[in-house]
């Protein structure tokens, strides 16, 4: 059997390499077809909670800032938000309509911390 040579493999490399290069770019012109997701704001107080209705998928959630400023839990055709810190996300979802729409939460402290975090005095002792 005759060994290939190095003009071969190099053409077999270069074709592998165009094949490859084409179907990244089709991808990429196949999802920016997609139409631009509708964007909701929602604002709620620490404490607070929000339904989200008429929600046939959640898809992905992506914090913003702050992992813990929101509780998330998802039920058929909804999704419910409690406020635990301030905060961000945002929340892909499809209604059930079909649309595609991305839920950006915003969660605010309503009142300010109180007194410092240096530690106090111990309280004298007994005798």
């Amino acid at each position: 059997m005759p060994k290939p040579n190095l003009r071969c493999l190099l053409n077999i490399a270069l074709l592998m390499l165009a094949l490859v290069a084409s179907s990244i770019s089709l991808a990429r012109a196949q999802s920016s077809n997609e139409p631009k997701r509708r964007v909701i704001p929602i604002t709620i107080n620490k404490g607070e909670n929000y339904t989200i209705t008429d929600v046939k998928t959640g898809e992905a959630t992506k914090v913003v800032s702050n992992p813990n400023a929101l509780v998330v839990q998802t039920a058929p055709g909804r999704i419910e938000l409690v406020g635990a810190d301030a905060g961000s996300w945002n929340i892909n979802a499809t209604l059930s309509s079909g649309e595609k729409v991305t839920y950006q939460i915003t969660v605010k402290s309503t009142t300010n911390p109180q007194g410092d975090l240096n530690p106090g005095a111990a309280p004298p002792s007994i005798q």
